[in-house]
């Protein structure tokens, strides 16, 4: 396992996109009983190794009445069980916001779900809470998100399919994140944070 978030292999350290993927975790009980378990992911470069992984922490009561609406921490660890950033969700019904922390609890960020009537749109926030980057997802587009700075596209997140029974009895969800490669490593922390919490928001239930 990789213990840093770069999330690039050592091919693509020279080009200038980078593609990392996260894939979630469900376990048989939550196809078979329908109960909702903690969400688990792992997160890996082109190449398939293994960067890091994330594990939720929450309520149960609130897992299974809340469902995607509920507070939940999650701790990203690398290497070694190594914390590498840690992410807290508040409970909310439709502006959901996720902050980001790094392994000593220094604030690094935050993704705000904003209101739109026709797309799924989110801003990604720096530690001053000056907006980065815009997150669009078009209606007609419902796997796709788009990563928009100063109107013009400079990455995508999208859900891929995660096969028959998976989609239809579980939560079960795998993305890919594609973006500049000369993006620094908070950056792609909070691009991962988005994923998530787009994870929580549109396929959780």
């Amino acid at each position: 396992m990789k213990n840093d978030l770069s999330f690039a292999n050592s091919e693509e350290r020279n080009m200038a996109q980078v593609t990392f993927y996260v894939k979630q975790y469900k376990e048989m009980i939550e196809a078979v009983l329908g109960f909702e378990t903690s969400n688990k992911y792992s997160i890996t470069d082109s190449s398939g190794n293994l960067i890091a992984d994330a594990q939720e922490s929450s309520n149960w009561l609130g897992r299974q009445f809340l469902r995607a609406l509920r507070p939940f921490e999650m701790n990203v660890t690398g290497a070694n069980s190594h914390k590498l950033m840690t992410l807290d969700k508040g409970f909310a019904f439709m502006l959901h916001r996720i902050e980001v922390r790094d392994s000593i609890g220094k604030y690094v960020g935050a993704v705000q779900r904003t209101f739109s009537f026709f797309t799924r749109d989110y801003v990604i926030e720096d530690s001053a809470h000056r907006t980065l980057f815009q997150i669009a997802g078009p209606i007609w587009s419902p796997w796709t998100f788009n990563i928009m700075q100063n109107g013009v596209q400079k990455g995508v997140i999208k859900k891929k399919w995660s096969g028959f029974f998976k989609e239809s009895f579980t939560d079960a969800d795998n993305f890919s994140v594609t973006c500049p490669q000369e993006w620094e490593g908070k950056v792609k922390q909070l691009l991962l944070a988005a994923v998530l919490l787009i994870d929580f928001v549109h396929f959780e239930n």
